[in-house]
């Protein structure tokens, strides 16, 4: 019974740790979409795995870790304005941080304006977010994405 016990908990084991990173798995694209002149718009897509839901830009005092993008201009990049929530987030009372928050479930983009002074460059996009179920969440998660403009 003991071999039998030992030979199953190494599986059982990496199933277990398998089925976490990949639930945690949001995938990122960035697309550059040129609005006029020297401007244009990063557009930023998450793609959310079921049954899992992102929370949207926030911010949440004592309550859930807000998506956060921060976006590092490359040279001759100048950010114009925030970062822009493209999607209208799910908007409810949570009862387990009781305050009203907004979620995003399968996918959810951003958008920030760039206004760019040399013909090509990029800026640095630094992502985190954290995914919850209707009964836990999973630890916070980040990355880093380098978009080359135009």
């Amino acid at each position: 019974m003991y071999k039998l016990f030992r030979t199953l908990l190494l599986p059982v084991a990496a199933l277990f740790a398998f089925t976490a990173a990949t639930a945690q798995n949001v995938s990122w694209k960035s697309s550059v979409e040129h609005l006029e002149g020297d401007v244009y718009r990063i557009v930023l897509e998450a793609s959310i795995p079921a049954p899992y839901h992102m929370y949207d830009m926030g911010p949440y005092e004592d309550g859930p870790n807000a998506t956060s993008i921060v976006f590092t201009p490359g040279e001759g990049v100048t950010l114009e304005g925030g970062v822009e929530q493209l999607d209208t987030p799910h908007r409810y009372f949570d009862e387990l941080f009781g305050m009203a928050i907004g979620t995003f479930s399968g996918k959810a983009r951003f958008a920030q304006r760039v206004k760019l002074s040399v013909p090509e460059s990029s800026v640095k996009a630094q992502i985190e977010w954290m995914l919850c179920d209707d009964t836990s969440c999973m630890p916070p998660d980040d990355t880093e994405l380098t978009i080359a403009i135009p």
